[in-house]
């Protein structure tokens, strides 16, 4: 495993004066994971993601050093390692991530804040990689590998975490950037139980019985002497033999016997006779 130092120590092993005088000790923090399962696992996931994200940027260098200095199989075959080196990478992530997820979940408190401080931790030892020579880069890449027992550790922690998981059932976000797989859909939860109906209240008794006659208003009789005049067209009453009727030609009226014309005070008038 190259650490941090060594990584500060190729960068500078050109550039350093020559001296008999002891260094200054110098401490690494980066270089040091933590000593607790998850945070060692949550620091080697960021180291790991750090050497996997610089990979495009270092393998033109990397070619061209192969290439400069070909090993007993060739420069060919040495290239064609680096991109199952990537693949392998990648697989030891999901690793990682699998076992940082299981163990946030089991865990009785949230632990997600202290995983991401872990990774960023991990992460840093590629720190300042923006600015160093593309040559010494790629040189400390390309000798650069993960702790042997970072994936070990990991297959150990994500089994420890799902049997602890099981009685402790906390679900935490994860600080790893990964989409959980999908599992069985969970069983529906019964309904709610359903209250009966309150009973609808007893209609109102019909009454079956006939319905009571409804007493009509007494009809005063009309007056005896009271005679209304018939309706044109209507046939009146039978006139008295003694009685003329005189009729206005322009008001005519229906008469009971004969109409003969006839002169009345100068006016032409119809006398109605009966037969």
């Amino acid at each position: 495993m190259a650490t941090a130092l060594l990584f500060a120590l190729a960068l500078m092993a050109q550039d350093a004066p020559v001296t008999t005088a002891a260094p200054p000790q110098r401490t690494q923090p980066a270089a040091t994971p933590p000593s607790d399962e998850y945070g060692y696992i949550a620091w080697c996931y960021g180291a790991l993601g750090g050497y996997v994200d610089l990979y495009d940027k270092v393998m033109p260098e990397v070619t061209r050093i192969e290439k400069a200095f070909p090993g007993p199989d060739g420069a060919a075959a040495a290239l064609k390692e680096y991109p199952a080196m990537r693949i392998q990478a990648r697989g030891d992530l999901k690793t990682y991530a699998a076992a940082i997820t299981a163990a946030e979940k089991a865990s009785p408190r949230p632990i997600s804040e202290y995983g991401a401080s872990a990774m960023k931790k991990g992460r840093s030892i590629w720190g300042g990689s923006e600015g160093v020579d593309k040559a010494r880069l790629a040189q400390v890449w390309m000798s650069w590998s993960p702790p042997g027992d970072c994936e070990t550790r990991a297959k150990a922690l994500e089994s420890k975490s799902n049997l602890f998981g099981q009685a402790l059932n906390y679900n935490v976000k994860s600080a790893v950037p990964v989409e959980p797989e999908a599992g069985p859909e969970p069983e529906a939860a019964p309904p709610p139980p359903v209250e009966p109906p309150a009973p609808a209240p007893a209609p109102a008794k019909i009454e079956t019985s006939a319905p009571k006659p409804v007493a009509k208003p007494a009809v005063k009789p009309a007056s005896a002497t009271a005679k209304p005049l018939a309706p044109i067209g209507a046939t009146p009453a039978k006139l008295p033999a003694t009685r003329e009727i005189i009729i206005d030609p322009a008001n005519p009226q229906a008469c009971a016997g004969s109409l003969v014309p006839a002169k009345r005070g100068g006016k032409d008038v119809l006398i109605c006779k009966p037969d």
